[in-house]
């Protein structure tokens, strides 16, 4: 995806609150003025955060908060009331993002608890035992959310429609950790699963089941 050019505070404070619905004039001024407008950095993403503009998810365990990156791209920053990291969705809808996100931590969880397989896979990568490459699909299907992928490349300079080496890959996931995520889908196409798939379809099984 192309990168628009930055976009000024105000521009972006004034596009984050003419989100909010049936917001008159009046009150997005004063939205303005009150201080619910933040910053934020996570995940790599620099944006704004409308604390004033959320929604509580069914099960009551996660928020939905309207936010805005530097660039303008309007998302859902989504955040579970036990889990250390958010989630940025691109939905337009906040429940449709609560259940992208949802869907997210799970997959995480599972992936988690191999996260000792994946470190290995890393160093194996690393002293060249052994290799493959990692594409841009593999990070899509990850864990992780697009828009952070996006932004996480963008600081590193790698074109996002990207194919790199296994070593590469590795290499990255001692900048960031997350990287391992893709790591574990990019093992899958190659064919060399460390061991979880069965662990992810039976958890997805008992989800949709349930």
């Amino acid at each position: 995806m192309a990168r628009s050019k930055k976009m000024t505070k105000e521009a972006l404070m004034v596009s984050l609150v003419k989100a909010r619905q049936m917001t008159s004039l009046m009150d997005q001024e004063l939205a303005l003025a009150t201080g619910d407008i933040k910053r934020e950095t996570v995940n790599w993403i620099p944006m704004w955060v409308d604390w004033g503009n959320s929604v509580r998810s069914d099960c009551a365990t996660a928020n939905a908060i309207r936010s805005i990156t530097d660039h303008g791209e309007l998302l859902w920053y989504v955040r579970h009331d036990t889990k250390k990291h958010g989630f940025h969705s691109s939905k337009e809808d906040p429940f449709d993002a609560i259940a992208e996100a949802t869907g997210a931590w799970r997959q995480r969880k599972v992936v988690r608890q191999q996260w000792g397989a994946v470190k290995a896979l890393s160093q194996d990568l690393l002293t060249g035992r052994k290799k493959f490459d990692v594409i841009m699909d593999d990070a899509e299907k990850s864990a992780l959310c697009t828009l952070g992928i996006q932004w996480f490349l963008a600081r590193m300079r790698i074109r996002q429609n990207f194919r790199v080496s296994g070593r590469t890959a590795a290499l990255l996931m001692r900048v960031e950790p997350q990287i391992g995520f893709v790591l574990f889908e990019a093992a899958k196409r190659h064919g060399m699963p460390i061991g979880v798939e069965d662990d992810l379809e039976t958890e997805q099984f008992s989800v949709a089941q349930g």
